[in-house]
């Protein structure tokens, strides 16, 4: 099913390639199936950012369309969205917040010289170096992740050993463990990782590896679970069960409270995140967009991705304005141009061979009391290069 929309003026319209028409931006996101926990609330702060241009005048003196295809959280259909919605003249492709789902429809904007955006895909080959030059995400790449909170739980929290959960279940998370991996061993030492193990997102039970946690003639003082909902969750409440009461250190796909019934009473959780939506960011610009997003949708965020939705926005249409066109080319030359330009979701840098963030500073959070809290802005310190980037001999 297609949505169509326009904010603020009450027309609805496709882009052809004349400037003098109407901007339309396209959605190839999961409106159903697991990803939509993680789609939703970026799609909703990109319609708000949407709004926001529309109300100022508009982009090039034009009101900005929209139009969304639900993916169904379904790769094959990803595609056929994303090549449906280049078919339509969309000059913008947004795609899902995930490498594996979004890079089908990302290969169909390619294809056609359109620039796309995913939502939050941390996999770095959603880029010039993997879907192609006109392929860009919004967010940081997860090898930062990991290394974030490797460095954050070694010098701040002073935690010396680790056992590492690897969920293998998709692209994101094994780099997420490649990172922290390498930041950890740089730091500690590869000896210090007491043992690394694996699991699927699906399994029901981590029991196996539970066992072989508690069987180690040396006991972890941490352990880095590399997952997302829901089996990350579920990852939680059993080893929470099993006795582990170490510190659970994380990837960024685990942060936000709408998980937290599954395990109650949970404490001594860490992550690296992008926001904070309970009031207590650091930054007074993130609680403001969260007010904004829920005066304009009844509710706040439930995802802290939603920020990456509206920054990413925000970044097309600052160099659709700064090149004065929607020219594919143009614009790729504006946004590879972006050092440490400050958007909302951070600084925001891209070159000719890399379109994902390494460096844009993260929000720690921990959880007590039922909630995530705030704790303080850390910048990982080891930058990933190529060869981590793209898990080269890993």
């Amino acid at each position: 099913m297609a949505v169509f929309g326009v904010l603020g003026t009450g027309v609805v319209s496709s882009a052809s390639g004349a400037e003098s028409q109407p901007p339309t931006i396209g959605f190839a996101i999961a409106e159903s199936g697991w990803l939509q926990n993680y789609d939703a609330a970026p799609f909703k702060a990109a319609v708000l950012k949407i709004d926001e241009i529309n109300k100022a005048g508009g982009l090039l003196g034009q009101p900005v369309t929209y139009k969304v295809i639900d993916t169904k959280t379904d790769r094959e259909r990803s595609a056929s969205a994303g090549a449906e919605l280049v078919q339509a003249g969309v000059k913008l492709l947004v795609v899902s917040c995930d490498y594996d789902f979004g890079a089908p429809a990302a290969l169909a904007a390619q294809k056609a010289k359109i620039v796309s955006i995913s939502l939050c895909a941390a996999d770095p080959k959603m880029g010039s170096q993997g879907v192609g030059q006109y392929a860009f995400t919004a967010t940081s790449a997860a090898q930062s992740e990991g290394i974030a909170i490797a460095e954050y739980a070694q010098k701040k929290l002073g935690l010396k050993t680790t056992y590492v959960l690897e969920d293998t279940s998709n692209e994101y998370t094994k780099s997420g463990c490649a990172g922290f991996r390498a930041a950890w061993a740089k730091d500690g030492g590869k000896e210090t990782i007491l043992g690394d193990d694996t699991f699927k997102n699906e399994d029901p039970s981590i029991a196996p590896q539970i066992t072989r946690i508690n069987s180690l003639a040396k006991k972890p003082d941490s352990v880095f679970l590399c997952s997302r909902t829901p089996g990350g969750a579920s990852a939680v409440r059993q080893l929470r069960a099993a006795g582990i009461t170490v510190p659970i250190l994380s990837i960024t796909a685990m942060a936000d409270n709408y998980w937290l019934s599954a395990v109650p009473n949970l404490k001594d959780f860490y992550v690296p995140a992008l926001m904070s939506l309970y009031g207590d960011d650091p930054r007074p610009a993130m609680n403001a967009f969260v007010n904004n997003f829920k005066a304009r949708w009844g509710q706040p965020p439930v995802s802290s991705y939603s920020v990456l939705g509206y920054s990413l926005i925000e970044q097309w249409a600052f160099a659709v304005t700064k090149v004065n066109s929607t020219d594919t080319d143009k614009v790729v030359a504006a946004m590879n141009s972006f050092d440490n330009q400050p958007f909302l979701a951070g600084p925001t840098s891209y070159r000719k061979d890399l379109h994902i963030q390494v460096n844009r500073p993260w929000l720690i959070m921990d959880v007590s009391n039922g909630s995530f809290h705030a704790v303080e802005m850390y910048k990982n310190q080891l930058t990933p290069d190529t060869k981590l980037l793209f898990r080269i001999g890993s």
